[in-house]
């Protein structure tokens, strides 16, 4: 949520500030040409919270793992890399006709792991990089987050349509990790082959065919923004939005 809002700034010890704070993490891998998204990991405290009791996690559009933290550890690392990218790469390349070779690009964040496979070259990003550099950074994720961002906020406007007697925050506390994970799904198939092509330009500008597209206008999410109303929605700015497309730092306490 943007950092105005009462949603944002709510005092820690008000009742449903837990739930505000409730995070996730989502590893995202895609190819180069773009024509590959890896299905996301998702990092959550639960192995399987209550509103996702009566789920088939097998056909979410997220793999799911859980730590009490909801943290990339190096086991949860390695168990990635081997249980997930090596047999959905492998499917990928055997279903183009090729050989079974892949690079795979990490930065050098604390829960990457040293990973090992025949097939698999895994280079590590030089330090301070990411921002520079990383595909994800240079587009990729905000790409992703700004069809996410824009169904969470049409998820409050509709529950306020709904029922006009409730506040933004009572509205926001309809909001399951079930909501959270459908909105995740719809925001990754928005995303364009294009995009995630043209975000290799700083790494690879050789590899790059194609500009890139956003799929949501910053306006789009500015003028439901304002339909919400209140406290830092009402006058909400482009600036914003840039704001909530970047990484949030998550200090020990909020941990």
């Amino acid at each position: 949520m943007p950092s105005r809002t009462y949603l944002s700034t709510t005092d820690p010890t008000a009742s449903g500030f837990k739930a505000a704070k409730e995070r996730i993490t989502l590893l995202f891998c895609s190819n180069a040409s773009g024509d590959k998204q890896l299905k996301p990991l998702l990092l959550h405290r639960a192995m399987k919270p209550r509103a996702m009791k009566k789920v088939d996690f097998n056909k979410l559009p997220v793999h799911w793992r859980s730590n009490p933290k909801a943290w990339v550890t190096k086991q949860i690392f390695q168990d990635w890399f081997e249980n997930l990218f090596v047999p959905e790469v492998k499917e990928y390349l055997e279903g183009k006709g090729l050989e079974f070779k892949a690079l795979l690009i990490v930065d050098n964040a604390p829960g990457h792991s040293i990973l090992d496979h025949p097939q698999v070259k895994v280079v590590f990003l030089p330090p301070n990089t990411t921002s520079l550099i990383q595909p994800l950074d240079q587009g990729i994720i905000s790409t992703f987050k700004k069809p996410y961002v824009k169904l969470s906020f049409k998820f409050i406007l509709d529950i306020l349509d709904s029922d006009p007697s409730l506040t933004v925050t009572e509205a926001w506390k309809r909001f399951s990790i079930r909501d959270c994970v459908n909105h995740i799904g719809s925001a990754l198939a928005a995303m364009q082959m294009s995009t995630l092509n043209a975000c290799w330009k700083p790494l690879w500008p050789e590899c790059v065919h194609h500009k890139s597209q956003q799929n949501v206008d910053d306006r789009e999410i500015i003028l439901l923004a304002h339909a919400v109303g209140g406290e830092g929605f009402n006058d909400m700015t482009v600036e914003e939005v840039g704001e909530m497309m970047e990484d949030a730092v998550v200090d020990d306490e909020e941990l």
